[in-house]
């Protein structure tokens, strides 16, 4: 719907050309022969490099640029220019504030015209102020710009001579509403492209506060009003969205960056683009939070926009304002500067804001005595997808027309990974980088069980999900507790028991070993070489031992990783534990045997009982 505006717009001036300027055919030729735009993009720099060409020298010409990343529905105006040249328009209040600018200039203004002060003058950040020598600062009271708002927006000749207006700063905008006759000219300025910034209570009208001429330039900033007065807000707001308005020229910080303001408060819903927010818990009195119909917009903005204008919630402290609001405005003053007649530009709000893939571990190994453990990983970066078209505006017949859509990608690649070893299972890395390398070194924590969290980071901060990987040295084996064996002297196959299987439930490969089998009742322990042939014993030497073995069953299962004995184990071999085999992790399944050497003179039934003694270690 934006887009349909803006084309419904411009039209009508492309029409005007052509029945009064007399422009030959070739001056308004289709825009893929006139204007080429080429996006290149400097991923060291973290910012997209533009150029465009314009065939057309019938007249000067000043340009838009547009752009849209992959994650965005709708073209955006964006910024173009390195400087930018502010009107003020202030309400008219009795305190003043005095100060002296970098260039050493003295003022004495009403304190609602503090922007000059705080872009101009020297500070503990910038000797050339917040604004950083980038941004100049003139002011004129709202009643002389309600009665003539040209004499302030326009040279001579006509042309316009800021690149932004800022409506600010004071609570409720002193009850004061541009005129008729200024918002018409307002909306003008904004139609030209130029940047418009709304301060606190000023894009209003409700049972509250009532700003009717303010408010009907609110479309432009994709803001509603709430119907009955409602509130929200705090001295504390939140980076929601990262981009050029956070970052340049002062370094406001990342998503969920908090900020400290004087206590201020929203009375809109906004539906744009939200920078940020208000940070709960909402401390301003009878905050309340509210959307629109279907959930839509919201009235937790500090600051939001939509293309060339914005509004942002500084005023309601009467002309105070901390460093990062001043930081904030600067940024957003020079965010709004977008029209530039150079046919160059370094786009910084187009960035590499797509985080790497969440790291995939492909293993934890650790040395022989498992005090230190190598975790090994792998992670790539995702780029940002954008496209652009350059709009040129002829200076002597104001006829339009655009280049044709762009497109380029920008990624910044990996920087490192952020990691964290602790014994919490959800912690997230801060981000810092741990190391450069696919593989991470450390001391084993205390305790049986630890976490491995690690973050991949981009070369533009973006930070991935968190992959949380669980290192439990606690041995888990399931097996059963008793199995029954028999022996049959009239069977052909006297000897039957079934397998003894073991799980491994642990996390890691698990050595197990026999550390204790013995006779308990019923018939005494005998060595297997007891006998040369055990099938020829008298019933006196049947009943007086048996020798009963274990070794991996011969339906072993799949889950032995190695096996370290392939003969049974007797009584007699247990002058030390004998290990048998190991098992893998996770689940893994092997089965034990029962094998025995006895005699069949048996004269009557007999109960024997054996006790097995099974040691689970970790295998190295």
């Amino acid at each position: 719907m934006r887009q349909l505006f803006r084309r419904l717009f411009l039209v009508p001036l492309l029409a005007v050309s052509f029945l009064f300027s007399g422009v030959v055919p070739s001056a308004t030729a289709s825009a893929a022969s006139v204007l080429t735009l080429t996006a290149t993009p400097n991923p060291s720099g973290n910012y997209v490099a533009l150029n465009w060409t314009n065939s057309d020298k019938s007249q000067p010409y000043s340009y838009m640029l547009y752009s849209k990343s992959a994650h965005e529905s709708t073209f955006q105006s964006i910024p173009a220019k390195d400087s930018a040249k502010v009107l003020n328009i202030y309400p008219v209040v009795a305190p003043t504030v005095s100060f002296t600018t970098w260039q050493g200039k003295s003022y004495t203004l009403p304190k609602s015209a503090s922007l000059k002060m705080w872009m101009e003058t020297p500070n503990e950040y910038d000797s050339k102020g917040y604004g950083k020598g980038l941004i100049s600062v003139d002011t004129v009271s709202i009643s002389d710009f309600n009665a003539n708002p040209d004499a302030y927006l326009k040279n001579a000749d006509s042309t316009y001579k800021y690149d932004v207006l800022y409506f600010g700063a004071w609570d409720a905008f002193a009850s004061q509403d541009l005129s008729a006759a200024a918002e018409t000219k307002t909306d003008a300025f904004i139609k030209a492209g130029r940047g418009v910034l709304f301060g606190h209570d000023t894009m209003v009208d409700n049972d509250g506060i009532s700003m009717p001429n303010f408010f009907k330039l609110a479309h432009y900033c994709d803001i509603q009003t709430i119907p009955h007065y409602t509130v929200l807000g705090s001295s504390q707001i939140k980076v929601s969205k990262k981009g050029l308005l956070t970052n340049y020229p002062w370094k406001i910080g990342d998503v969920g960056t908090v900020l400290n303001v004087p206590m201020s408060h929203s009375n809109q819903l906004a539906f744009g683009d939200v920078w940020m927010t208000y940070q709960p818990p909402y401390t301003y009195s009878g905050s309340t939070e509210a959307t629109g119909s279907g959930g839509q917009g919201t009235n937790t903005f500090y600051l939001t926009s939509w293309s060339n204008c914005a509004m942002i919630q500084t005023g309601h402290s009467n002309g105070e304002a901390t460093p990062d609001e001043q930081r904030v405005t600067a940024n957003t003053l020079f965010y709004l500067a977008q029209i530039t007649t150079d046919t160059n530009w370094n786009d910084h709000k187009g960035q590499d804001s797509d985080a790497p893939d969440e790291p995939a571990i492909s293993g934890v190994t650790h040395n022989s005595d498992r005090t230190q453990y190598t975790i090994n990983y792998s992670s790539q970066d995702n780029a940002t997808g954008y496209q652009y078209y350059v709009e040129a505006t002829g200076q002597n017949d104001g006829a339009k027309y655009d280049s044709p859509v762009v497109s380029t990608s920008l990624k910044t690649e990996m920087k490192g990974y952020s990691i964290v070893v602790d014994d919490k299972p959800d912690t997230v890395p801060d981000g810092s980088i741990t190391t450069t390398a696919n593989s991470y070194i450390f001391s084993r924590p205390s305790g049986s069980s630890f976490y491995i969290h690690i973050a991949a980071v981009d070369n533009a901060g973006n930070i991935s999900s968190v992959v949380h990987y669980p290192v439990d040295e606690l041995v888990s084996v399931t097996h059963p507790v008793s199995i029954g064996y028999s022996i049959d002297p009239n069977s052909s196959t006297p000897f039957t028991a079934p397998d003894i299987p073991i799980t491994n439930n642990s996390t890691f490969p698990v050595r197990v070993s026999i550390a204790g089998l013995k006779t308990t009742s019923g018939i005494g322990d005998a060595a297997p070489t007891s006998y040369s042939d055990w099938n020829r014993l008298t019933a006196a030497q049947t009943g007086s031992g048996i020798a009963l073995g274990v070794e991996i069953g011969k339906t072993a299962g799949s889950g032995w990783t190695m096996v370290d004995r392939t003969t049974p184990v007797y009584t007699g071999d247990l002058a030390s534990e004998v290990p048998l085999g190991t098992l893998g992790a996770n689940g893994a399944l092997g089965n034990l045997a029962l094998t025995a050497k006895f005699g069949l003179a048996w004269t009557n039934a007999k109960t024997v009982s054996h006790e097995l003694t099974l040691d689970f270690t970790i295998a190295n």
